[in-house]
């Protein structure tokens, strides 16, 4: 079998005070490299390896040797026997976003007019609160002439839950189902496991809290959700008829949890439930009487809102595709095939700017989120990320 050939290291830290030998037998010494440094391609042919070309892999991993990822390399491919403390960081992970879907309610006029309870949402005030809660929760509302400034009819989820959520809580383990064998002559026992089924699939809770805003604008929202699912059930109010139809459950939603990395673009975790629906809202906090405490009631600073949940999928690239689908059933625009012709990306450094603006993909090859605006808002916004650019370039 022939050995493996021998390949000088490779690294940039070449030496900067080479002495040469002088044919009279003295040295010099100089700083400049030596005319025979070896190319990566050379060193690979010597070694009976093949060309650059031909190695691409090994090429890249050379490439990738550095004094930042050495060490977790290092960490990744033998001992540590030394136990001399890594110098790795430790990992940074932002808590990141949620997004919940929204639901498809019928809050059509003639469904809305047969309960006195949802008289409000009838309102024609396109600021009122109502006409906002309509519009967020019955995405067909502006097809029929009900808009509102502060919903995007484009946008696939609920931005005031994303914006406004502070903790969140719940999500189930994976757990794998094991047999264990009954004790042998000297009590010796064996197992292996005993079920094919490693993600959780059963119901649970999740516990979600946000922060409240003047005017209870969160309780409002969730007591209309919470009402409309029990008048369903009653059938004092009905879902719209492609929804009876297709056997569709209109108030579900879907919550998708994304873990970013510390710049906010990266997506390193991804997870989402199959479908949930709130149990509960805490309108009675919003009528405690305390004066003792003093003239404001401050138990309803924060909204805690319990969601029954059917299943968890966690770090499977599905989610990814099912996420962007999602975003495209709500805008057509975002597809492929059209998307970089109406949209443009927001880059990096212009991300602040176009806060609150926009819609998200997730690209499935680098996982990083991307974040869309039209190309209308992109070119009125142009001066300003180039004045930003400038004052940066100066700073």
């Amino acid at each position: 079998m022939a050995s493996n050939p021998t390949i000088p290291p490779l690294s940039d830290d070449w030496p900067t005070n080479i002495q040469i030998s002088n044919p009279d037998g003295s040295t010099t010494q100089t700083n400049a490299l030596p005319a025979n440094r070896v190319s990566v391609g050379t060193i690979l042919s010597a070694g009976g390896l093949g060309t650059a070309a031909d190695n691409i892999d090994q090429i890249q991993l050379l490439s990738q040797i550095n004094p930042a990822s050495t060490a977790i390399g290092s960490s990744f491919y033998g001992i540590n026997h030394r136990q001399v403390p890594p110098a790795i960081q430790i990992n940074r992970d932002y808590y990141g976003l949620a997004f919940f879907t929204r639901p498809y309610l019928n809050l059509s006029t003639p469904n809305l007019q047969t309960h006195r309870l949802f008289t409000p949402l009838l309102t024609t005030d396109p600021n009122s609160l109502p006409r906002i809660i309509r519009c967020l929760l019955d995405f067909t509302a502006p097809l029929k002439g009900i808009t509102t400034p502060f919903v995007d009819p484009q946008q696939a989820f609920i931005s005031p839950l994303t914006n406004h959520l502070l903790s969140m809580s719940g999500w189930p383990d994976i757990s794998v189902q094991t047999f264990t064998s009954h004790e042998g002559l000297y009590k010796e026992v064996f197992g292996f496991v005993d079920g094919n089924i490693a993600e959780a699939v059963q119901s649970y809770d999740l516990t979600a809290t946000f922060r409240n805003l003047p005017g209870d604008p969160i309780t409002t929202f969730f007591f209309y959700w919470c009402q409309y699912m029990a008048a369903v059930f009653e059938g004092s109010l009905v879902p719209y008829p492609d929804s009876i139809f297709n056997n569709v459950i209109d108030y579900n939603t879907r919550i998708y949890r994304l873990v970013l990395d510390s710049s906010k673009t990266k997506v390193q975790k991804i997870a989402a439930c199959g479908a949930a629906f709130p149990l509960s809202d805490p309108m009675g906090a919003a009528f405690n009487f305390d004066s003792q405490s003093g003239p404001l009631n401050t138990s309803n600073d924060q909204i805690t809102i319990n969601f029954r949940c059917f299943g968890a999928t966690y770090l499977d690239d599905i989610l990814i595709d099912e996420f962007n689908r999602t975003v495209c059933l709500f805008n057509g625009g975002m597809v492929d095939s059209k998307r970089t012709s109406g949209y443009t990306k927001v880059p990096m450094s212009a991300l602040t700017i176009f806060n609150n603006v926009g819609y998200a993909r997730i690209d499935p090859t680098t996982y990083e989120l991307e974040w869309w605006v039209d190309n209308n808002t992109y070119q009125q916004m142009l001066p300003v990320i180039n004045q930003k650019n400038i004052l940066q370039s100066y700073a």
